[in-house]
């Protein structure tokens, strides 16, 4: 599975989620069974790219490109880490935007 979460700072796991529109750069995390991170890599935008889901810490997010990819798009809460964002997906704790 492939997730894109934009942050403010490439941190490895420990960077933060924040809105697509204050975003520095882009981590797309590849996840294995289990929802392991095999791979994170960081990029300047998300365009052209593919993806199945990306997360962000406001429902009102401009994130209409993202759909348009055919991406689906997942809430965290604001100030949480990539680490934290893989865990709550393990256990299904992040609400899907419609």
């Amino acid at each position: 599975m492939r997730v894109v979460v934009p942050v403010r700072k490439a941190e490895g796991e420990e960077s933060i989620v924040c809105k697509v529109d204050e975003a520095n750069s882009f981590a797309f995390l590849e996840l294995g069974e289990g929802m392991e991170i095999l791979k994170i890599d960081f990029c300047d935008s998300f365009s052209d790219d593919f993806f199945d889901y990306i997360v962000t810490p406001d429902k009102n997010d401009d994130i209409d490109e993202a759909f348009e990819l055919g991406a689906r798009a997942l809430l965290a809460r604001p100030g949480m880490s990539v680490e934290e964002i893989v865990e709550a997906m393990m256990f299904r704790e992040l609400d899907e935007i419609a």
